[in-house]
């Protein structure tokens, strides 16, 4: 599907975690913007945001096991960017540039093209 950026967005994170499956992770308080995330610790104690969906939390305890790759990596957008969306999950997308940078995007930056 073809977006358009109509409001800029500029990441605030960096430096943002990866996980493989398989990965135990430390987790936190869940996001009270957007629902649907969780504030993680990664092994090498890299602190970011992930989709509940991609994590198995452990009963009783602040651990959980990653249950897919994940990258929190977010995209730079310009008003008028032209994007297309890969999938969307818990009200951000993961979106392309024309120029092939991938990374996600708030959906409430963009409209269908």
């Amino acid at each position: 599907m073809k977006l358009i950026a109509v409001e800029g967005y500029k990441s605030n994170y960096p430096n943002p975690i990866r996980f493989k499956e398989g990965e135990c992770l430390g987790t936190g308080k869940k996001d009270s913007e957007f629902k649907g995330w969780i504030w993680v610790t990664t092994n090498d104690g890299n602190q970011g945001w992930a989709p509940m969906q991609y994590i198995q939390l452990r009963k009783g305890s602040d651990k959980a096991v990653a249950k897919r790759d994940y990258t929190a990596k977010e995209l730079n957008t310009c008003v008028g960017d032209e994007l297309i969306l890969h999938y969307k999950l818990n009200a951000w997308g993961w979106v392309e540039k024309n120029d092939g940078s991938c990374g996600w995007v708030p959906m409430k930056t963009t409209e269908i093209a």
